[in-house]
């Protein structure tokens, strides 16, 4: 008897819900099993369990404090926006950047060296990641140094703000896998 792809597919995935709820009837009869045949202990703990709650009071706390400390770290050292805007002096450079699969478009390609430059980063279609690297005043540098990254999403439109220190070529790559010709979006552009 010659069976379609999809009878076939509907089978195997039957006989995979039976199998997965059987291993669970399964499972559940040994916890079940284990449950019941658990005693009450006669041996007193008392002197066990003090010390360890008050070690495990001394984590919690110390783990508190850690925690605290490092939001209050991280958030007065994220960038957001409007504090990057402030930290910047004078008018920066607007670059419309976006993304598309699987491709780059910025309406400039020569940005100015010790400036500040405000990416406005979006896409047309998917999620992209929008990574800047610096590949050197030639472009000779293979892999590149990491400068700055955001998102590139549609219908949002992300600002990054960047102060290039060096001239030369800059490759901005895409760090969020976006579909099969992922590794070919690539754009480059020089500062002077």
């Amino acid at each position: 008897m010659v069976f379609s792809k999809e009878v076939k597919s509907v089978r195997t995935q039957t006989w995979i819900g039976i199998m997965s709820v059987a291993s669970l009837v399964a499972i559940a009869g040994i916890f079940l099993k284990v449950a019941m045949s658990t005693q009450p202990r006669e041996e007193n703990y008392e002197n066990i369990t003090k010390p360890g709650y008050a070690i495990r009071r001394k984590y919690f706390w110390a783990l508190l404090i850690v925690s605290v400390v490092c939001l209050v770290i991280s958030v007065i050292s994220f960038p957001y926006p409007a504090i990057m805007e402030a930290k910047i002096t004078g008018e920066p450079v607007v670059v419309k950047a976006t993304g598309f699969q699987f491709g780059w478009e910025l309406d400039k390609d020569v940005l100015p060296v010790g400036k500040p430059v405000r990416f406005d980063v979006t896409a047309k279609d998917v999620n992209h990641g929008f990574g800047i690297y610096y590949h050197g005043k030639d472009g000779s540098l293979k892999k590149g140094i990491f400068v700055a990254q955001t998102q590139a999403m549609p219908d949002y439109i992300n600002k990054l703000y960047v102060t290039f220190k060096d001239p030369g070529v800059y490759r901005i790559w895409c760090l969020e896998y976006c579909g099969a010709a992922h590794h070919i979006m690539t754009y480059e552009f020089r500062v002077e």
